[in-house]
């Protein structure tokens, strides 16, 4: 049994975490194996109680109103993933035409097997109801925005021999779960939500073999008026494949709605990407963007009731038909200096009440 040779993929489950209020939970990887990505499960149950008020959640997801960070961290600095978990969402949208599973129900008991049958986020039902959810966010090491032959696989993750890696969750308070501005007195108790994570494996590959990593970061960006070509920083030193945008409003919250800091795809209008200050990659506006994106990914984020999935989320993709050897090379001395200019929409168009956010998730190659 010990010449067993299994080239098959495998998987194995880790220890599951429960859910904290405002903590950093973690679990360690095993460094015995090279990873293509891991799937978190966020599931289980939680009572809602309000004596007054109408509770009405955030439009993204439990997850991500849950955990506001993923990261994978090996040998104790080496940040290979630091991720929004709603942008990870989008990313598999792109990559795979659809979301992962994102169901929620309430009711006067929890639902069988703390499995909900309804595609939502979190759902409030009356007072001292019971609130059921199963969510699972993809986190891939294997570069999925490459075409299927677009070399995708010289990013999985080697851990064979490291000394340490790491999944951190960092989580948010429950009162995330209600829309911006919504004030109903929520008490959650009686919980016994989870994340259980599944790694996904080629366990069979060289521990002397060699990947490149892919590199994910997020940075988020808050204004208070518009923004005419505000410029921002990209990493350089390594191989830049792309960006993600996710953008929200700064509508002002309502008591009983959830009307503020939504999805928006009114919040950002031009973007620019320059080399150098001069080299320029990719001038284009935000919906044409997002267009593009529809077009070339195929996606299923239909509008319905005027809002649709892929709201406040486009691709800027920087490789040549989805090759990752295509990715463009930003180090010095050739390089000084990756821009990326943003400007906003004006105050007719876009809510200043409260600052906009705009999330940026940079896509980065470091090969070895």
């Amino acid at each position: 049994m010990n010449n067993l040779n299994i080239i098959a993929e495998t998987e194995r489950t880790l220890p599951p975490m429960s859910f904290a209020e405002n903590s950093v939970l973690s679990v360690d990887l095993p460094r015995d194996s090279v990873y293509r990505g891991l799937k978190i499960r966020l599931s289980g149950h939680v009572t809602t109680t309000f004596g007054s008020g109408t509770p009405v959640a955030d439009a993204e997801s439990t997850f991500s109103n849950l955990v506001k960070r993923i990261n994978v961290i090996v040998n104790g600095s080496t940040y290979v993933k630091s991720v929004y978990p709603w942008l990870m969402h989008m990313q598999s949208l792109l990559a795979y035409k659809n979301i992962g599973e994102r169901k929620s129900s309430a009711g006067a008991a929890a639902a069988t097997g703390d499995n909900p049958t309804v595609d939502a986020g979190f759902t409030y039902g009356t007072t001292t109801q019971i609130t059921t959810v199963a969510e699972t966010i993809y986190v891939p090491f294997e570069n999925i925005m490459c075409s299927p032959d677009g070399g995708g696989e010289a990013t999985w993750l080697n851990l064979k021999g490291v000394a340490s890696a790491q999944l951190q969750l960092l989580t948010n308070s429950f009162s995330k779960l209600l829309g911006f501005g919504n004030t109903a007195p929520v008490v959650f108790s009686a919980s016994n939500l989870a994340f259980e994570v599944t790694t996904v494996e080629a366990s069979s590959i060289d521990p002397n073999m060699y990947f490149s990593l892919w590199k994910q970061s997020t940075n988020e960006y808050t204004f208070a008026g518009e923004q005419s070509e505000f410029r921002i920083d990209i990493n350089r030193g390594n191989y830049l494949q792309g960006l993600m945008f996710l953008c929200h409003d700064g509508a002002a919250g309502s008591a009983t709605a959830a009307t503020g800091k939504v999805l928006k795809n009114l919040v950002l209008k031009n973007i620019q990407l320059k080399l150098n200050g001069q080299v320029d990659l990719k001038t284009t506006s935000f919906l044409k963007l997002q267009a593009e994106n529809r077009l070339r990914y195929g996606i299923n984020a239909p509008l319905a009731t005027n809002v649709s999935v892929f709201d406040g989320c486009a691709y800027l993709d920087l490789l040549t038909k989805g090759k990752l050897a295509t990715a463009v090379r930003v180090q010095p001395p050739e390089v000084d200096n990756v821009q990326l200019s943003i400007s906003t929409w004006d105050s007719t168009t876009c809510s200043y009440t409260n600052p906009v956010s705009v999330l940026i998730m940079t896509n980065e190659i470091v090969r070895p």
